[in-house]
């Protein structure tokens, strides 16, 4: 029988404390790792930016809340998305990632906070190039934000669905929002809620984004 902290420990060896020691310390210093990407750091508001970083496609709503109550500032835009109803069902409404695969982060932009971050959660990586995060221009958050609270209020149901024009496949100059003069490429119409899937050029590559016609124009 051994005694550990004022407590007795049966039937643990030397070799047992010792490797539960060595977890405990793991997990200290990747606390205190993880501390360096919160909100709560010193110095946050005036430093903290903004930064991309990619997971796997229908797990961004489940990341954002896991890195949200780490209290790790992070936004994740949504969009509705009506399901079909199946046969004596009703429709189903549910929310989605408008950029799916993607997560916006707000951390101080150090090698310290970038790790924190890593360690987290269960991101892939940081949109980047040559080993150093992209850092997002203050002006294009802030209209990628508005733009998101635009969509919402604007939310419409079947009754409201305008015309659809013809433009499956074909090139579109966007004339409004965070990406107004982008010539973009649509992929899918939707015609029943009055949007379009868009390839943007966007976090180094190609990224899907869904909007209203209204955006577009040919």
């Amino acid at each position: 029988m051994m005694q550990h902290n004022g407590k007795l420990l049966d039937g643990v060896s030397d070799d047992g404390l010792s490797r539960l020691a060595y977890v405990n310390a793991i997990e200290a210093k990747r606390q205190r790792q993880v501390a360096m990407a919160r909100r709560d750091r010193p110095e946050f508001d005036r430093l903290a930016r903004w930064v991309v970083a990619s997971c796997k496609a229908g797990m961004e709503e489940a990341i954002r809340g896991s890195l949200e109550q780490q209290e790790i500032e992070c936004w994740c835009p949504l969009e509705r998305h009506r399901r079909p109803p199946k046969r004596g069902q009703k429709a189903v409404e549910i929310q989605r990632a408008v950029f799916r695969g993607y997560l916006f982060v707000q951390v101080i932009p150090d090698n310290e906070a970038f790790v924190g971050l890593m360690l987290a959660s269960k991101l892939r990586g940081l949109m980047g190039k040559d080993g150093k995060p992209h850092l997002m221009p203050e002006s294009l958050m802030r209209q990628l934000m508005l733009s998101a609270k635009k969509a919402e209020r604007k939310h419409m149901d079947g009754r409201d669905v305008p015309p659809m024009p013809d433009v499956l496949g074909k090139q579109v100059t966007i004339r409004s929002g965070p990406f107004a003069d982008f010539v973009v490429t649509v992929r899918k119409v939707l015609s029943k809620r009055g949007q379009m899937v868009v390839d943007v050029p966007l976090f180094g590559g190609m990224s899907e984004i869904t909007m209203g016609i209204d955006f577009i124009s040919d």
